[in-house]
């Protein structure tokens, strides 16, 4: 992990911190950063779109192929390699790029998990000093998933951390009443009952609502359509379940970059529409 932290990671976590010394607060640095990595995503998922769109194009060819090769399957193979070669599709196409992006997003989940080592940049001697004085036990546990909740203690430990971290600024994880370093639960008291489940609740809501607009915006093949329908309702429950798993940062992160992509689809979907009429019709119609 330490080639892929020093690539991805740590440059990941300079550009977290640089937003949060700019505006001086982490709810908003945390909002300019997943708008950050959707712009470096940006270009992977163009060509994911583009992809998808060219396999949604040539469906209806291949629905003949299968019936004409129906007992041949070898011959189907062939024929089907040979109309993706014609139309200039890439089998590939809508797949790949997505893999792309998945070393990308485990970057940035690394970054909000673990604000020290990223952020910071500390060593994880410095981090266990620091888990001692501002009272986090931490044996028997995985300092990575405690970073978060020492980084937000030790605003009130500034002057017994400053033979450590010298003058480094400590991170309030207050933003629009909700503290975004506490792990929401299942519980329903009633003093901490929006606190708890505001954010996975929101994951799940955001999550549905680009699912549904995936799902319009990518219409598929009659034999699919139940598949997508499951999907449109599971994602939203997983993304659910694991807001109450993880820091509220990271269930934070993933509201916003739901969002940004239900935004994102339409407008990718009538770029390429647009494009293609373009191209089909390059006189303008005169």
């Amino acid at each position: 992990m330490g080639l892929f932290n020093n690539i991805i990671s740590r440059p990941f976590g300079w550009v977290l911190y640089q937003l949060f010394e700019l505006v001086g607060s982490y709810g908003v640095a945390l909002i300019l950063f997943t708008v950050f990595s959707k712009i470096i995503m940006l270009p992977f998922q163009m060509k994911s779109k583009k992809g998808m769109m060219e396999m949604q194009r040539i469906q209806p060819k291949l629905k003949e192929l299968e019936k004409k090769y129906k007992d041949d399957k070898e011959k189907y193979a062939i024929a089907v390699q040979k109309l993706y070669k014609d139309e200039g599709v890439s089998m590939m196409g809508g797949c790949l790029p997505l893999l792309i992006t998945i070393p990308i997003m485990i970057g940035l989940y690394q970054v909000v998990r673990q604000p020290l080592t990223f952020m910071f940049s500390l060593s994880g001697d410095a981090i266990r000093q620091i888990a001692g004085i501002v009272n986090v036990p931490i044996e028997g546990s995985n300092l990575s998933t405690l970073e978060i909740e020492i980084a937000s203690k030790m605003g009130a430990f500034k002057d017994q951390l400053a033979g450590i971290i010298g003058n480094i600024r400590t991170i309030d994880f207050n933003f629009l009443g909700m503290n975004l370093a506490r792990t929401p639960n299942f519980s329903f008291e009633a003093g901490n009952l929006i606190e708890n489940w505001i954010i996975p609740v929101l994951s799940g809501a955001t999550s549905f609502l680009y699912s549904w607009t995936a799902k319009k915006y990518q219409p598929a093949a009659a034999d699919t359509q139940a598949g997508l329908g499951m999907m449109t309702y599971l994602m939203p429950l997983m993304s659910v379940y694991i807001a109450f798993l993880v820091p509220a940062g990271l269930g934070f992160y993933w509201i916003v970059n739901n969002i940004l992509m239900t935004l994102q689809e339409p407008a990718l979907n009538r770029y390429y529409t647009r494009k293609k009429e373009k191209d089909n019709n390059p006189t303008g119609g005169s």
